[in-house]
């Protein structure tokens, strides 16, 4: 499965960026399958930068996904491989600067695999509503005002 999504959203470029590279620190929104994320590297966010999430995959199931930062360009670029619970997948941001805010391009692949493969047709449906109304919950945190750190200390 191949996803592209825009969203414009009126924040610095930095700040966008600053706020996806350090999504570890952030609540997540209710209704959220993400029920736990955690960095697992030691140190700033950087090329090489582990995460776990545990995420509601269905009604009923739950699932571990680890993921690892393969491409790290500040300001610019910010890409993840992820793996685990029957998939695997590559996820990347692109930020580019405009004269009201800031363009947030989204691209992600996802394959699902064993058990999971009879509901790839559920799942495409899943994220097809998921990921746009994700990029419409970081605009309206963004654009309520909140703070990001854009140089994170550890």
């Amino acid at each position: 499965m191949y996803f592209e999504l825009s969203i414009l959203i009126e924040r610095p470029q930095a700040d966008v960026f600053a706020f996806l590279r350090d999504k570890d620190l952030y609540p997540q929104e209710k209704g959220s399958p993400v029920l736990i994320l955690e960095k697992t590297t030691s140190g700033p966010v950087a090329l090489g930068t582990g995460y776990r999430e545990v995420v509601q995959m269905l009604p009923f199931a739950r699932g571990e996904i680890c993921s690892k930062i393969t491409r790290f360009e500040p300001w610019e670029y910010l890409a993840e491989d992820f793996w685990g619970a029957g998939m695997y997948g590559h996820l990347e941001y692109q930020f580019v600067p405009e004269a009201d805010g800031t363009s947030l391009f989204q691209r992600e692949t996802l394959d699902v695999r064993w058990f999971l493969k009879p509901f790839e047709f559920f799942f495409k449906r899943a994220l097809d509503w998921r990921l746009p109304s994700r990029l419409e919950d970081i605009k309206r945190v963004l654009e309520s005002g909140w703070e990001v750190e854009l140089e994170r200390i550890e």
